[in-house]
């Protein structure tokens, strides 16, 4: 719970308190940093937060900031205006969304994930993960972190097996590992058993395992009392192994809001901070030992002198020393009412002089401000979607349609003749040198939809590096597209023929936004034709060199985000040719 992420028993019974959203209409899905939130119409309408990796719950309060992913996008497109069931996955610590075909899961566990599947497969994940004999990514079967025994449904007889076979070091582990208690709900059915928590399994009497599986079905099946103990532990059940100041709560999601809502301790300012005051103190103990072996250069050296003389007995030179003010310890000279001066007498006085003024200027080099380190950018990585069309361009329109644009004329015939399917409608623009876009199930799309897809094919054309501002498109279906030209005419290597009417957009506008769209410690880096809520540079023709404006939005990031990636990730993103940036939202 340290971690801020809800225990498998946090989830049980929070899931049990929210059920009335159960066959609730999903009316919308947005997201945020690293959250994603559904809006559902259950008699009254609710937000349902899910934090990956961290918790969930129920807010009647419209979320403030969000950034609509294209995972979002494909969670809108399947779960808005569907009736949806809420369930944990036990005993693991995963919650789904339940749909006829569909299966939205969320990791609470490890650094969590949330993961859309349909009839078994995943359709897409927030984060690719790899573990033993669990693969999570697009195309992959879908399947559960291996089984554990499942401790909110076994009976007596369940739980002494499960407690006899484990091969755990003691009870309490048994019970917080095996059973998927958590270490606290672990020492507090200890606790209430009267049982030794580190009493090895194999010593445990009949007796005391019906002692332990009473307490724990009486914490399981009866009681909920939530609170926050010091402000740094959630528990849903009254601790009484634990004293504390306790906060109580009225519910179990009242309780979490607050405690996943709390401002978590700065530790790497904190941390900072002592190091630099610790360095301060440093700082005026080598000025003080400066300033006053300076002023007394020459008694101290005729002292070191004296000291050194071997033909005077050592007990004289120390009683010598005493009247003084110093004393002798093996071959250091210290002064007693300074103890910050220390001086090798085998060594000039100069060198030491030397030393301290190096060790000064070193420590006032390092002190710095915390808030400076604090925000000094962080180097992140960028998110790489693992779908089919990712080596391609791609972006998803106001009404969440896929559109797909080639880079070069391999892409484009690999595009055309590999992945263009009956329902889809293909755009080109009118001029020599345009890549194809795709726009997946076009044939169902509006007018938006295919404007933005012209206005994204136009920008990726050559107009873009002729310097053009506006260019007409025009966009046909899959069965006008074909690599036989009428007879006697010929196609140059990677051209198409298109047979038939071409539905034109006439004066198409160049320019397109690149979005960033920050989660944990990676960033969403993409494009899209309309504006986003935040985060998002607007480019259009100009006359800046492409190292310029790369230049200066890699500064922005830096400035409002406090991130900086590799700019290789927004040049893979602009047309060739000249640009400007015209406007910035962050």
């Amino acid at each position: 719970m340290a971690s801020k992420s809800l225990t498998s028993l946090d989830l049980y019974k929070l899931t049990q308190e929210i059920g009335y959203i159960n066959g609730g209409f999903i009316r919308n899905v947005k997201s945020g940093k690293n959250e994603v939130y559904f809006l559902i119409f259950c008699g009254k309408e609710v937000w349902l937060k899910m934090v990956p990796g961290s918790h969930i719950s129920i807010s009647q309060e419209k979320p403030e900031e969000t950034t609509d992913y294209p995972f979002t996008g494909l969670l809108k497109s399947v779960f808005k205006g569907r009736r949806v069931k809420a369930s944990m996955h036990e005993p693991d610590r995963i919650f789904e969304l339940k749909l006829d075909d569909f299966l939205l899961s969320l990791e609470l566990f490890s650094k969590g994930n949330l993961i859309l599947s349909k009839d078994g497969k995943i359709v897409q994940s927030l984060y690719n993960r790899n573990y033993s004999g669990r693969k999570v990514s697009a195309d992959e079967i879908f399947s559960y972190p291996p089984g554990k025994a499942n401790v909110f449904s076994m009976d007596l007889d369940a739980f002494t097996a499960t407690v006899k076979a484990s091969e755990r070091e003691n009870i309490v582990k048994t019970l917080a590992i095996e059973l998927s208690l958590g270490g606290e709900y672990a020492e507090e059915v200890c606790f209430r058993a009267g049982v030794d928590k580190n009493m090895p399994q194999m010593n445990c009497s009949d007796e005391n395992l019906r002692k332990i599986f009473s307490s724990l079905e009486e914490i399981i099946k009866k009681e909920v009392r939530p609170n926050i103990i010091d402000g740094k532990l959630l528990s849903v059940i009254e601790l009484k192994h634990i004293q504390g100041d306790k906060e109580y709560f009225d519910d179990i999601n009242s309780a979490v809001r607050a405690f996943f809502s709390a401002p978590e301790k700065d530790v790497r300012r904190e941390k900072i901070e002592k190091d630099n005051e610790a360095a301060k103190k440093s700082i005026v103990a080598y000025s003080s030992a400066i300033d006053y072996i300076v002023e007394n250069y020459e008694d101290v050296s005729r002292m070191i002198e004296a000291v050194r003389d071997s033909k005077t007995d050592i007990e004289k030179r120390k009683e010598m020393l005493k009247v003084k003010g110093w004393s002798l310890e093996g071959r250091f000279l210290k002064k007693d009412d300074s103890p910050d001066i220390k001086i090798d007498i085998t060594r000039p006085l100069r060198d030491y002089l030397n030393e301290l003024y190096t060790k000064k200027k070193r420590l006032s080099r390092a002190v710095s401000s915390p808030v400076k380190v604090i925000n000094r950018p962080k180097r992140v990585k960028v998110t790489q979607s693992p779908a089919w069309y990712s080596k391609f361009r791609w972006f998803i329109t106001s009404h969440n349609r896929l559109v797909v644009i080639g880079r070069d004329v391999n892409q484009n015939n690999s595009l055309i003749d590999k992945h263009v399917e009956k329902d889809d409608i293909v755009v080109h623009a009118d001029v020599f040198g345009s890549p194809f876009g795709v726009v997946k199930n076009g044939a169902n799309a509006d007018e938006k939809d295919i404007d933005e897809a012209c206005r994204m094919v136009a920008s990726y054309s050559s107009a873009w590096k002729a310097g053009a501002t506006n260019l007409d498109v025009y966009f046909v279906y899959p069965n006008q597209v074909t690599k036989t030209p009428p007879s006697g005419e010929s196609l140059k290597k990677g051209a198409f023929y298109i047979d038939g009417k071409k539905n034109y957009v006439k004066n198409v506008s160049l320019g397109l936004y690149i979005a960033f769209s920050p989660a944990e410690s990676e960033i969403g880096v993409g494009i899209s034709a309309s504006e986003p809520k935040n985060n998002f540079v607007l480019i259009k023709p100009g006359n800046k060199k492409r190292e310029e404006v790369i230049k200066k939005i890699i500064k922005k990031l830096e400035e409002k985000m406090n991130i900086t990636i590799n700019p290789d990730e927004i040049d893979r993103l602009l047309p060739q040719g000249k640009c400007s940036i015209e406007k910035l939202g962050f």
